[in-house]
């Protein structure tokens, strides 16, 4: 078994592909459609790591504000948490909560995207504690 991608429902297919790869760097990898199941989607890609977006199909969706612990949420590994403060605050990207730190083991923050689906940016301080190599 291996891990494929995670998924996020959003209210408007393109603006949320906007958000993803011009805020965030994400590149497009297809787009899919079903009249049949009532849905529209696009598949992203960053880093090797997979994200599809769904929009149901004239079905009004009203997300809610995420509140503590923010799950679900995909979380991406980043070895400079102050890096990607700077491009949160540069895109004018709400940080939910953090940084925060354990130390000498990890950091981390969450945001969310524009439809309240949280993300959340980790650091590793010890390689052995993530179980990398």
């Amino acid at each position: 078994m291996a891990y494929d991608h995670g998924a996020f429902r959003v209210k408007n297919l393109e603006e949320a592909i906007r958000f993803y790869t011009e805020k965030l760097g994400f590149t497009v990898l297809f787009q899919v459609g079903s009249e049949e199941f009532g849905e529209r989607g696009v598949f992203l890609e960053y880093n090797g790591a997979r994200l599809e977006l769904i929009e149901k199909i004239g079905v009004p969706y009203e997300p809610v504000r995420p509140e503590p612990p923010y799950c679900p949420h995909l979380c991406f590994e980043t070895d400079d948490m102050d890096a990607v403060i700077r491009i949160l605050h540069e895109n004018h990207i709400e940080i939910l909560d953090g940084p925060n730190e354990i130390p000498d083991s990890e950091q981390w923050i969450y945001f969310m995207d524009p439809d309240m689906n949280v993300l959340e940016y980790i650091v590793w301080m010890s390689r052995e504690k993530s179980g990398g190599n």
